[in-house]
């Protein structure tokens, strides 16, 4: 694809927001927030998603300008709307309008994080893509302006990802169903959507985070692969559609109709996604659903639906989360052959058929431990997936990972972080090879 006008719009369109900021003659007052990399203490704003300002900047800004602030901090995950799923942004550099009249408010969020790293992924390493070094990196924009009792929120999130070398090895059909894993767009839409907000409703439309479930630990790559089972193999990450939300604290209440899939849809049906549960700063509990008859066309259609519940609780530097899900998933019909897969294809043999029309059955849930200190950062996260038996050897097995990941700080803006990810092994799966179970992942992270 041609990247330069791509590109180019998007820049006019990040100077275009910022150039409205530095007229002096129409505001009265004008913040520059560059947030400190891991605050003790945060408090939410049921407003917009993240954390608001630690109370180390109430001396600088005015209690106005705090309530209208928002931003994705470092290492800490927002419990409140449909970003629960931490995504590895940083600081974000926030310019707050206070305008004349005192009834319009605007605040422009910029940030950006650029990683470097290694990745030795031995659970594919008959795939040739097991073991190299990439760089990749993010950008997040979010424009919000309050008028009178009406809110509004203009979201973008673009991914940016190195591809991998097309000489690949593609000598067979089962290779050949994988090939699609490895084929990553160099800008990657992570989410565009427009909310309006009037007191305690919400409405959002485009793509954004999944309103299903929370997941509240940092995560250390674009593909989101350092996450529980039941989060890359089963929740999709992202939903592309609409969101009505309802949240007198600490009740929300959110339902939507989505494609069922994060991108445009290649279905003529529909998901529908809800929650409901209470959060607060320090605690979240809750419950979700995801309707769908499959994704997909035809023959090659595959259930997506589940139930699940999540809770989560703060202490201090101390952070206890976990879900538990139940799944249904695998090809809604029996006349399509997995090998004949062109799509994105999990490795843990989810692509199977139990009889026309009969999804595939599971149970899974993950609890993760993470401590925030001044410098380090520590998660543990242990998780099961109990499929149902089916008669493929290969599938019917029950799937364990367990994470430790640990990142150390270096002044306001880089981070050393280092992933290790373990799984069961031992066992025959793709081109009749014994499965590994390590994935380590080590790396440089910039935050501006």
């Amino acid at each position: 694809m041609e990247l330069k006008p791509f590109l180019s719009c998007l820049c006019a369109f990040i100077v275009l927001l910022a150039a409205q900021f530095s007229n002096a003659t129409a505001l009265e007052s004008s913040e520059l927030v560059t947030l400190p990399l891991m605050p003790e203490k945060a408090v939410v704003s049921y407003d917009d998603p993240g954390p608001a300002i630690d109370s180390t900047l109430n001396e600088t800004l005015s209690s106005e300008a705090i309530s209208e602030t928002t931003s994705l901090v470092s290492y800490l995950q927002p419990v409140e709307e449909n970003t629960a799923p931490y995504f590895p942004f940083g600081q974000v550099r926030t310019i707050v309008q206070n305008y004349p009249s005192g009834r319009q408010k605007s605040a422009l969020s910029i940030g950006f994080v650029a990683r470097s790293l290694y990745l030795n992924d031995q659970r594919i390493q008959w795939s040739g893509f097991e073991a190299t070094f990439a760089g990749e990196g993010a950008l997040l924009a979010n424009y919000r302006t309050t008028s009178g009792s009406w809110k509004t929120s203009i979201e973008s999130e673009l991914f940016l990802n190195q591809p991998f070398e097309k000489n690949i090895l593609l000598d067979n059909q089962e290779r050949r169903s994988y090939a699609e894993n490895y084929n990553l767009d160099i800008l990657e839409l992570s989410r565009l959507n427009i909310a309006l907000r009037n007191g305690d409703w919400k409405l959002s439309a485009g793509k954004m985070w999944t309103p299903f479930g929370r997941h509240y630990s940092q995560l250390w790559t674009n593909r989101l692969l350092d996450a529980p089972f039941i989060r890359t193999e089963a929740i999709r990450w992202r939903e592309t559609g609409i969101l009505l939300r309802y949240d007198p604290a600490p009740w929300i209440a959110e339902v939507g109709v989505f494609n069922g899939s994060p991108n445009r849809d290649a279905n003529s049906s529909k998901a529908l996604v809800a929650r409901i549960g209470a959060e607060a700063t320090n605690w979240a509990v809750g419950g979700s659903l995801k309707a769908q008859d499959g994704l997909g066309s035809e023959n090659q259609k595959i259930f997506n639906r589940h139930v699940g519940i999540d809770a989560m609780v703060r202490q201090g530097r101390w952070q206890l989360s976990t879900e538990v899900i139940y799944d249904e998933y695998g090809l809604r019909r029996e006349n399509f052959d997995p090998l004949d897969i062109f799509w994105e294809k999990s490795i843990y043999f989810r692509e199977l058929n139990d009889g026309p029309y009969n999804p595939i059955t599971g149970l899974g849930y993950y609890v993760a431990l993470d401590f925030t200190g001044d410098v380090w950062l520590v998660s543990l996260n242990y998780g099961q997936f109990f499929p149902e038996t089916i008669g493929d050897v290969r599938h019917d097995r029950t799937q364990t990972r367990g994470i430790l990941k640990i990142a150390r700080s270096f002044g306001q803006n880089v981070q050393v972080y280092t992933v290790v990810m373990k799984e069961n092994d031992g066992y025959v799966a793709q081109q009749g090879q014994t499965r590994r179970g390590t994935v380590l992942v080590t790396g440089l992270q910039y935050t501006y």
